[in-house]
């Protein structure tokens, strides 16, 4: 009887081949990870986007007078709105990015008036003791508003100059 084995060429073909084929399966699961991290990503910031959509929308359609005003560094949108979060006796709404560069939401009791807060310390006081603050976003390096016709558009500047642009119609 005859013996058949494989010699040792074939041996190392046949490891070759495998090796190629797992460095090829190596390569398309490492760029599969590099991709879900990435779509992780841009799908987080999607959902941050649209709660802040949903947020925004809901207190301008729910408002029923809206006033934009631009300090030195950024807009300010102040809404007479029922869309609390808060307490329902809160209907002051107030959008400003600070100095930190968070766009914030106060929800108050009394209107935001920025130089009255300056000024007097009791009134600072007593204004922030009646305030909900709500940080809505991080990292935004400009905050812009404006009001044409029946519509208020937000822009929004991210850290990456990436801008975001929001519109929404006024209930009327």
């Amino acid at each position: 009887m005859k013996k058949r084995a494989f010699t040792l060429l074939e041996v190392v073909i046949s490891v070759t081949i495998l090796l190629l084929i797992m460095v090829v399966l190596y390569k398309v699961l490492d760029d599969t990870k590099v991709l879900n991290k990435k779509f992780t990503a841009i799908l987080k910031k999607d959902k941050v986007s649209n709660n802040l959509y949903k947020v925004l929308s809901e207190d301008v359609l729910e408002s029923k007078s809206q006033k934009i005003s631009k300090n030195r560094r950024t807009y300010i949108l102040k809404l007479k709105s029922y869309n609390t979060y808060h307490n329902a006796f809160y209907t002051n709404i107030t959008y400003l990015l600070t100095r930190e560069n968070n766009l914030v939401r106060i929800e108050s009791k009394d209107e935001f008036n920025r130089s009255k807060l300056l000024k007097n310390i009791s009134y600072l006081d007593s204004f922030f003791r009646n305030a909900y603050i709500d940080v809505l976003e991080n990292d935004i390096k400009n905050f812009k508003v404006f009001k044409k016709d029946d519509k208020i558009l937000f822009l929004l500047v991210d850290k990456n100059k990436n801008e975001e642009l929001f519109t929404t119609f006024i209930m009327r």
